[in-house]
């Protein structure tokens, strides 16, 4: 029997119980702190199984706005409504409603559902007597997100207790719904972006657009908001046919242009949005470059004999096969040059062609041309591997089409094939440069987070180890060995945290290498730095074994290359005993070894395993730009050809042997590097000579991080005056109305950086510009070379020790005061 809302608990006033009240607050709060969000079906219907016991509706649900009058259900409980109000449909509502209740803020409740908007009016059959719509609000930002949508059988007066209950709930589901809201949202926009510079949509169940990205935006010609709610078939004709890869499709863009393109669709499932999104590629040049070849084979058709030189030396291969047999009937003289056979064996030889194709995937594409050309049609050009008497095989692109008579009957077959081995190469290097150029960037950034509390952290142990130490404080000795011994630990803890991060953006985005400009590494340090990036990677499938010879020399080369070298040969290692475990599984004793040894002349560092190993014609090519045997996704065969490149400039050299020692009977791979070791000449570079102290100095300090501005500010005062702001726009006000010996500057901040603050300050006061030293979590990249060599300010890398910023303080308050004298 259907219980009505009368049926709540309420007193004799008709005012609900504050406790029953309480108890049903109390019991919602735990259903929303158990669950991530609110809107996933468990928790949605475990809400609506609390909420029922003290209201017992008929509906409940959770709706989002869209365009006024329109909304979608993204959370529901199941029924026999869902008829009426579909999950992830876009259903139309009315403007007045939308209003008051998203733009206003203000319930709505609704009795006359017969005389309401068409979809009140289809409600009434499926037994809705009345329903009430509370916002749901961000806790964040005040905005409505979303409502609460609760139905009733009978009619519902506007002070019903029942409101009562869902009044007191709906404020506390703002942070679950926006959460669940938020997170569907971004796993939308992670699909879609994920397809780089390619055009990505997603469209609705009515086929109507979504969501889409830049790409998509520009191919189209309009923006996303001219965009959203557009009909799939307004833009190509009719809704994309999925799941389907590589569909070619007419788009009608904006400006009136039709662009061909390639479709990759992928229906959706589970997603209250989101019916199936696509990826669009332009296919404008190849259909471009279809066409032109098509025109020029078109011409070649009608050039009589006396023309074969012109097609023997073209730089493609150009072929025409018997459209019964399939057989060679013409092959140009490129072909001698192409695949280093003479093109009269070629002909004597049945399925020359098809069997120059390398891979299975080749062999199917160019079967399928050539039945396609006997229909009379052209098959899209297809990319494959041709194998070739000597060396490796090269990458062509070949297309085939018929040569039609009279009736467009079939009288021949012609192709060509374009050698596209550099084109690949080079696309290849892209890819790899653009992954790098991420990494960095995103290494720069977290580098740039991590320095700043590390540096305050450390200024802060400082502190406290002189306090520690003063005449003021006491301590048993073991109480006092113990809290030395925790002061270092975690000073060695900050440093290493620093040096991760250091580490990781140097081995993502390596300073770019100039003539002159190498620098003196420690060898040691950067295979342990090394291992702190791949560890995981080889522990996991192998036992690590690390010797390093205490005392290595120094060697020069560039910074960072070495890092590099080293990441490079230890990942390879860790993957080539994952190949060999997939083909033969597991075996006691798999190993990767590191050694580091050297004499008087040279450093010798060996990486070697127990993996999959090279055979002879392998490693005679180990070391060729973009050779490898590795699947795509995990090599472009560029990391050993840069290796080489690397220690070949810096005098060192390479070998890899195969297998190595390491095994019973031994297995696997040994790459064994030497460098030369840097021995000190008269030449060598003198020490810096330290300034002296030269006094109390005016220093303002500018740093955006208030806790590490004020430790800074609280250790430099106890030799200089110092003031402290917390941002260029404060200091550029300072600066105009009092004088300082010491500018200590940040030199990323926000609204403005340090580079425009000393732009600023340089332009009016050229003086006060010589006087500035910038600070900066970031590691070296060139633009920062760049700067600080134009205005030649010192710089002082994040978390740097106390003594070294008293050192150039003095250094750089000595030169100006100099410079004053010899001014007067």
């Amino acid at each position: 029997m259907t219980q009505d809302p009368s049926s709540t608990r309420a007193g004799s006033d008709g005012v609900p119980d504050p406790r029953d009240v309480a108890e049903l607050l109390c019991d919602a709060l735990k259903i929303v702190a158990r669950h991530d969000t609110i809107l996933t079906p468990s928790a949605f219907e475990e809400l609506g199984a609390v909420i029922k016991a003290r209201v017992p509706f008929f509906h409940l649900a959770i709706t989002k706005a869209e365009t006024p009058g329109y909304f979608r259900v993204v959370a529901m409980t199941r029924g026999e409504v869902e008829a009426v109000l579909p999950f992830r449909t876009r259903l139309q509502s009315s403007a007045a409603i939308h209003e008051k209740l998203y733009v206003r803020g203000e319930a709505y409740v609704s009795s006359a559902l017969d005389k309401g908007n068409d979809l009140e009016r289809s409600s009434v059959p499926f037994g809705f007597g009345s329903y009430a719509a509370f916002p749901v609000k961000s806790p964040e930002s005040g905005q409505v997100i979303a409502a609460l949508l609760v139905a009733f059988r009978e009619q519902l007066d506007p002070d019903h207790p029942a409101l009562v209950y869902l009044s007191t709930i709906v404020p506390h589901l703002g942070a679950s719904v926006s959460r669940g809201l938020d997170d569907r949202r971004e796993a939308r926009a992670s699909r879609i972006l994920e397809a780089s510079g390619d055009a990505m949509v997603a469209w609705d169940s009515e086929g109507r657009l979504v969501d889409l990205n830049r790409a998509a935006e520009r191919l189209i010609g309009a923006e996303r908001a001219q965009l959203l709610g557009t009909s799939m078939q307004e833009l190509f004709g009719a809704l994309p046919i999925g799941p389907s890869v590589g569909q070619r499709l007419t788009l009608y863009a904006r400006d009136g242009r039709k662009v061909t393109v390639a479709a990759t669709v992928s229906p959706m499932q589970g997603d209250p949005l989101v019916f199936a999104h696509a990826l669009f590629r332009d296919l404008s040049e190849v259909v471009a470059a279809e066409q032109r070849a098509s025109d020029r084979l078109t011409q070649l058709r009608e050039l009589s004999e006396q023309h074969r030189l012109l097609l023997d030396n073209a730089p493609l291969l150009i072929f025409r096969l018997d459209p019964e047999t399939n057989e060679l009937l013409y092959l140009n003289k490129h072909a001698e040059h192409l695949f280093d056979v003479s093109a009269a064996l070629a002909l004597e030889t049945p399925g020359f062609l098809l069997h120059a194709h390398v891979d299975p995937e080749g062999v199917l594409a160019f079967e399928e041309a050539v039945i396609v050309a006997k229909l009379g049609q052209v098959m899209p050009p297809y990319e494959a591997r041709l194998r070739r008497k000597r060396g490796e095989p090269i990458v062509a692109r070949g297309t085939v089409y018929p040569i039609l008579g009279q009736g467009s009957r079939v009288v021949g077959i012609e192709g060509i094939l374009l050698d596209v081995t550099s084109e690949q190469a080079a696309r290849s290097r892209l890819v790899q440069a653009d992954r790098l150029a991420t990494v960095g960037m995103l290494s720069a950034g977290v580098a740039h987070e991590i320095n700043n509390p590390a540096a305050f952290m450390l200024l802060g142990l400082d502190v406290l180890s002189r306090t520690l130490a003063g005449p003021n404080v006491t301590m048993t000795e073991d109480v006092e060995a113990q809290v030395k011994q925790l002061v270092s630990d975690l000073r060695e803890t900050g440093r290493r945290i620093v040096d991760i991060a250091r580490d990781m953006r140097l081995f993502a985005s390596p300073p770019v290498a100039r003539a002159g400009r190498r620098t003196l590494v420690d060898v040691a340090r950067t295979v342990e730095s090394a291992l702190t990036i791949t560890r995981a990677q080889i522990v996991e499938k192998a036992e690590l074994d690390v010797s390093i010879a205490p005392d290595l020399p120094l060697v020069a080369m560039d910074d960072g290359r070495l890092g590099q070298v080293m990441v490079n040969l230890l990942v390879n290692a860790a993957q080539a005993i994952g190949e060999a475990r997939a083909a033969r599984g597991p075996m006691p004793g798999d190993r990767v070894r590191i050694a580091a040894t050297a004499t008087d002349a040279q450093v010798t560092v060996t990486v070697e395993d127990t993996g999959i190993g090279m055979r002879p014609d392998v490693i005679d090519r180990v070391f060729t730009p973009f050779f490898t045997t590795k699947h795509p996704e995990l090599g472009t065969g560029l990391g050993l050809a840069i290796s080489k490149q690397i220690l070949d400039a810096a005098g060192g050299k390479i070998i890899a042997e195969s297998p190595g020692s390491l095994g019973d009977p031994p297995r696997g791979s040994r790459f064994v590097i030497t460098l030369p070791a840097h021995v000190p000449a008269g030449e060598a570079v003198t020490p810096r000579t330290r300034a002296e102290h030269i006094g109390r100095a005016r220093v303002l300090v500018v740093e955006d991080e208030v806790l590490l501005g004020k430790a800074l500010a609280d250790q430099l005062s106890e030799r200089h005056d110092v003031t402290l702001v917390t941002g260029a726009d404060q200091a550029l006000t300072l600066l105009g109305s009092e004088r300082f010996d010491v500018v200590l500057c940040d030199l990323k901040m926000p609204t403005m950086g340090g580079e425009e603050l000393y732009r600023r300050v340089a332009a009016t006061d050229p003086e006060m510009g010589k006087r500035f030293i910038f600070m900066t979590g970031v590691s070296f990249g060139p633009e920062l070379e760049r700067f600080l060599g134009d205005v030649g300010a010192p710089l002082l890398e994040k978390p740097f020790p106390i003594r070294r910023a008293l050192g150039v303080i003095d250094e750089v308050t000595a030169r100006a005061r100099a410079e004053a004298t010899r001014s007067a």
